[in-house]
């Protein structure tokens, strides 16, 4: 045997030797790692029960709760696990218990971690403990460089529900690393109704246009008639932004207040873009009342195909008497008549089919 071939032979045994420790270290480590887990998961049962008696004793359910303080690591996690399910006293409840066990504390100081899925973990862990305490600190991440993180400091604020994040949220809207606007939307409703007056301010005062929009939106799923002179406002104005005036159309639409629809006529029959005139048809079927249908069996006659097809598709949703004036039209001929009739078999539109046929 040769010295060069005794020298592989060496080489050889010692890989295969390596690759053989590397494999029983492997095999250790999930072996530990699922006696770990079942360990985990055994204690979790355990403290499950505890958790829901005391949330459940009225009278001890603070010493209950207090008594856990020490409890194994698990019930962290099985703490964090319940909270987005809770609401009010008992989501009160376990964030006090976070905030004793340190988690709260421990999360706060992540927030200015390295990696961005740290932060962005200790930003979902804040909210979903409902701490308002850390306001300040998950504002100042809505300008994280990572979109990740911005959204989930977006969405704590909102589970946080200090209504002074009310402005920073809406800021974030038109920043170069922005908030997208549904995300936004989203922590403004878990915010409710205490930022109804943040949300009038905006619509006069608005930092951007994209938040004007977004405050008229949010008004409107609110049902805020308060907000009703405002919102006209905005929809008369015509050197608003269309997308702005068409959020203020459609919160019309939300709130229902018939005392809106002169106002939605004048938008549908106006000579703005397509897309308000749709917004306007869509708030005047939803509003409904007489005078609203007029306009809206007028409207289906003329304007463009789009516009014609949401003023029958408002017709159809506006109940019997809707229905009733969009029947008058289907025995039309051409596409007024084909409108009416898809709106009423609820059918692709002679545009839809088009379309399709091209494709």
């Amino acid at each position: 045997m040769t010295t060069l071939t005794s020298a592989a032979l060496v080489a050889t045994l010692v890989l295969t030797g390596a690759v053989l420790l590397l494999l029983a270290a492997v095999a250790v480590e999930h072996a530990r790692r699922g006696r770990r887990l079942a360990r985990d998961e055994r204690r979790r049962a355990e403290l499950t029960p505890l958790v829901y008696a005391a949330l459940d004793d009225d009278e001890d359910g603070a010493d209950a709760l207090a008594g856990l303080e020490a409890a194994p690591a698990p019930l962290d996690d099985l703490v964090l696990d319940l909270l987005p399910q809770l609401r009010g006293a008992d989501r009160a409840a376990l964030g006090r218990l976070l905030v004793r066990r340190g988690v709260v504390a421990r999360a706060a100081g992540e927030l200015t971690a390295r990696a961005p899925w740290r932060r962005g973990r200790a930003a979902t862990l804040l909210g979903n403990a409902a701490d308002p305490g850390h306001t300040a600190a998950l504002t100042a991440l809505l300008a994280d460089r990572a979109a990740d993180v911005r959204c989930a400091a977006a969405r704590a604020l909102g589970k946080a529900g200090d209504v002074r994040a009310t402005g920073p949220l809406l800021r974030a809207l038109a920043r170069s690393r922005r908030v997208p606007a549904g995300v936004v939307g989203m922590a403004l409703l878990d915010l409710g109704t205490p930022v109804l007056p943040d949300l009038r301010a905006t619509v006069t005062d608005p930092p951007s246009p994209a938040a004007q929009a977004l405050a008229a939106d949010l008004l409107g799923l609110h049902g805020d008639v308060e907000a009703l002179p405002l919102l006209l406002g905005l929809l008369a104005d015509p050197r608003r932004p269309a997308a702005v005036r068409c959020s203020a159309a459609t919160a019309l639409g939300r709130i229902g207040v018939p005392s809106a629809t002169p106002a939605l006529g004048a938008a549908l029959a106006a000579t703005a873009g397509p897309a308000l005139r749709r917004a306007a048809a869509e708030a005047l079927g939803r509003i409904g009342d007489d005078a609203a249908i007029d306009l809206l069996a007028a409207a289906v006659a003329g304007g463009d195909d789009t516009v014609r097809a949401a003023c029958a598709d408002a017709l159809a949703g506006a109940g019997e008497d809707g229905r009733a004036r969009l029947a008058a039209h289907a025995w039309r001929a051409g596409v007024v008549g084909e409108t009416a009739r898809a709106a009423l078999s609820n059918r692709p539109r002679p545009r839809d089919a088009r379309i399709r046929t091209a494709a």
